[in-house]
């Protein structure tokens, strides 16, 4: 009423003035120009999309701010000195300036989370947009709300020239225009509580959730999903709650595998209701978050024990694996991973179920490579358990230091002589010059030119670190060979830790021939001590039968 009576008031106005003017031009005087807009900008704000929200939801539209006004007036012309001021003000005919908006929800169960806006000019048949987000109290009853719409803007009233200036005069008005919004019966998913057994990091366990229909619509044929979840993978889903009254609650369980945890602690899970509404019409929910608890797994602690690690040999080393976590780990197995310089001779053990607090060992079997150097290296171990429903669940890596020790190794530390065409018993010292023992040991020697012999091997049964033992061999030397040092190829063939025959590198015998004093050689010895006496015994036995011969 007020705003109609202002008009009615100005309008008066504007004609008082208007024939002060003509009174002033009959009297003789320069007329002066004036221009009178008699209708104000018609702002309007309609909501663009369906106005339609539910209990408990948070929607965002577009409020379409609109400038009904024709921007055609009753003296709406551009003559003399006015046009020229209208141009150069670049002034819009019925234009709304500086036009705020801003949305109140009164006394509705509804809240507006948008503040007043600012939307600049809105020329005469044009409109601006602004966001307007609602939430609706989950407890509001279906209905149709009233939001008022408070916009204020300015606009030019009416302009004055004579020859000398000229006048503009510009008003503001606030006006208060309303939206309707309309809230409809829905069905709202609430998660009450939510629970979890044997939930804990890579594992599979089992969610149980509660909820509760908390909006004002039958869910019938009602479906819960877990979705969108960062943590649970759910292994099984759209678990079936049947029909939902309002206020009713139904309880669903799923099988969910645990992802992207690393503590224990509380979290996020989302869930979303699938149904269909009292038309039969298929509907979904908003996502309603709950939260679960997500336990420690079993913890592990290592230690490592090896045995008969060499280089260029093959050793054992025993894991023991001891469970500090507070879950039992069914059917533990502990495995290795292939690392430098070790090629894996076997990979896996088991480990048995092991409870919190107990412990036990996998042995495995390792070859060190050959280019390895004395020292320790990090042997890399997981170790798996079966969980709830039998998945493997693998832990983090775990490293040990496993020790390398230096190649097995010997030396012959003295050097044997032999005479040129001679046969001989000669003796090596045999040392062991590493750190690991020889066991069930044959020392073998390869007697090629100038040499010879028969009994090539010498037994020595076990020969630990630093000891020293002697072994003999019959060698006989060619008569043509030249006094100077040669050398014996000389190996070890022992049993290993796993009772497997192992060969050593060859290492060299000196042996020195010498040549001989210019008695007779061997064959002349054989005549000598041979020959001649069976000679001789031939001749006597000729001379004492001597009528023999005349038969």
């Amino acid at each position: 009423m007020q705003y109609y009576l202002g008009k009615k008031w100005r309008a008066i106005l504007l004609i008082t003035i208007m024939v002060v003017a003509a009174f002033a031009a009959g009297s003789g005087g320069v007329a002066a120009e004036q221009y009178n807009d008699f209708s104000e900008p018609e702002l309007t704000p309609t909501i663009q999309q369906q106005n339609v929200v539910a209990a408990g939801e948070m929607k965002s539209f577009d409020l379409l701010i609109q400038n009904r006004h024709t921007g055609i007036t009753s003296m709406d012309r551009q003559i003399g000195d006015i046009a020229q001021v209208v141009q150069t003000h670049r002034i819009q005919v019925g234009s709304a300036t500086a036009v705020t908006a801003s949305v109140d929800a009164g006394d509705t169960p509804l809240d507006i989370r948008t503040a007043q806006q600012s939307l600049g000019t809105i020329a005469a048949g044009d409109a601006r947009k602004m966001g307007l987000t609602i939430e609706v109290d989950q407890h509001a009853q279906p209905g149709v709300y009233q939001l008022p719409v408070k916009i204020t803007y300015g606009y030019i009233n009416s302009i004055n020239v004579d020859k000398n200036d000229y006048f503009i005069n510009r008003n503001t008005q606030t006006v208060k225009e309303h939206i309707t919004v309309r809230v409809e019966k829905s069905v709202r998913l609430g998660v009450r509580d939510v629970t979890g057994a044997d939930l804990y990091k890579d594992a599979d366990g089992t969610m149980t959730v509660r909820v509760q229909n908390t909006g004002s619509e039958i869910a019938q044929n009602a479906e819960l999903s877990i979705v969108q979840s960062e943590y649970f993978n759910p292994k099984s889903n759209a678990v079936s709650v049947g029909e939902l009254k309002p206020d009713e609650t139904a309880t669903a369980e799923f099988q969910v595998g645990v992802e992207n945890v690393d503590a224990a602690g509380a979290y996020g899970v989302n869930f979303q209701l699938r149904y269909e509404d009292e038309n039969g019409n298929p509907e979904q929910s908003l996502t309603r978050t709950g939260s679960v608890a997500v336990s420690n797994g079993p913890q592990y602690k290592l230690s490592t024990e090896a045995r008969a690690m060499y280089v260029d040999s093959i050793g054992s080393v025993a894991v023991t694996v001891t469970n500090t976590g507070e879950r039992t780990a069914p059917n533990a197995r502990a495995k290795l991973s292939p690392i430098e310089p070790f090629a894996l001779v076997s990979t896996s053990a088991s480990l048995g179920t092991l409870n919190p607090g107990e412990s036990a060992t996998a042995r495995f079997k390792l070859e060190v490579s050959d280019r390895a150097i004395p020292q320790e290296y990090p042997l890399t171990v997981r170790i798996i358990h079966d969980d709830t429903y039998g998945n493997d669940v693998t832990s983090d890596p775990l490293s040990v230091d496993v020790p390398v020790g230096p190649e097995k190794s010997f030396a012959v530390t003295n050097t044997a002589a032999v005479t040129a065409g001679q046969t001989e018993t000669l003796r090596f010292t045999i040392k062991n010059t590493g750190e690991g023992e020889f066991r069930d040991a044959v020392v073998r020697v390869n007697a090629n030119s100038p040499f010879e012999t028969d009994d090539d091997t010498t037994y020595i049964g076990m020969l630990k670190p630093g000891e020293t033992t002697t072994v003999s061999y019959t060698v006989s030397a060619d008569g043509s060979a030249a006094a100077k040092t040669y050398s014996l190829d000389t190996s070890i063939k022992y049993d290993n830790a796993f009772g497997e025959t192992v060969v050593s590198d060859i290492q060299s015998a000196p042996i020195t021939i010498t040549a001989s004093d210019g008695g007779l050689p061997v064959p002349g010895i054989v005549i000598a001590g041979v020959v001649i006496p069976i000679a001789l015994v031939a001749g006597v036995v000729y001379q004492t039968k001597p009528f023999s011969r005349l038969r």
